[in-house]
């Protein structure tokens, strides 16, 4: 039987009381026995929808309790971390997004994703409740050192609405055009890791690398030595296409 366990990233006597360290750049070492999962709901609902057909409630496996109720769109880049012990060092888990108001999936589902102990994972939903192109994605964080003066990061694309487009991202400013970082990148998909100069601030313009325009110029605050996977996302549940921002989730 799987035991959930809700751990407050921000607090350090929570996480010690359940077992988990802070490492030395903030993020969280999880046990082995247990993966460490940050969702991100990141479900839009275009041509003014109301805000509550996109609050959801995430399950695991048959537990009949969300691991998290009511999430609303997230507008946000850090958000905190659920706990969840396993019974192997990895086993398939089975997720769920159910409408808070419907209490109806939200996801061709339940859907099967394979945890590995100790890993931190991102768990994102993505899609429009008028289109069929829901999709959730977990994204495993891969453990690598990162040093002074540089971040790593990876991109997420959740533009449902442009499902059928690539994008590519290049750094602002710098050399005309700016510094290509990443290309070909499908809606639900994750780009590879790119290492780039540490400042207060990752500053990008996403490119719709189809149709050969730029979308937006977009950043979000970081800080040296972590990684992160920053989420390409409207701005709101119900934003127009060009309405965009990057949300960065620090580990």
């Amino acid at each position: 039987m799987i035991f959930l366990r809700l751990v407050l990233a921000a607090s350090v006597a929570g996480l010690s009381a359940f077992g988990c360290d802070e490492d030395e750049d903030g993020g969280i070492f999880s046990s082995s026995d247990s993966a460490q999962l940050y969702f991100h709901n990141q479900l839009t609902q275009v041509g003014g929808g109301s805000e509550d057909d996109v609050i959801v409630d995430l399950f695991v496996d048959d537990q009949t309790t969300a691991l998290e109720s009511g999430v609303a769109y997230t507008t946000r880049g850090s958000v905190g971390a659920n706990s969840l012990e396993l019974d192997d060092d990895s086993e398939s888990i089975a997720f769920d997004a159910r409408g808070i108001s419907s209490g109806s999936t939200l996801v061709s589902g339940p859907i099967n994703r394979t945890l590995t102990g100790g890993n931190r994972y991102s768990v994102v939903l993505m899609g429009d409740t008028t289109l069929d192109n829901r999709q959730l994605k977990t994204f495993s964080h891969q453990k690598m050192d990162v040093g002074s003066g540089q971040i790593r990061v990876r991109f997420i694309n959740t533009l449902s609405r442009l499902s059928g487009d690539e994008l590519s991202i290049t750094a602002s400013g710098g050399a005309p055009g700016g510094q290509a970082l990443v290309s070909g990148l499908e809606y639900a998909d994750g780009s590879s890791y790119v290492s780039l100069s540490a400042g207060g601030s990752l500053a990008v313009t996403i490119n719709n690398e189809t149709q050969g325009v730029i979308i937006d110029d977009v950043n979000c605050s970081v800080s040296s030595g972590r990684s992160y996977d920053a989420i390409i996302a409207y701005t709101e549940f119900d934003s127009d296409d060009d309405q965009i921002s990057l949300y960065c989730q620090p580990f």
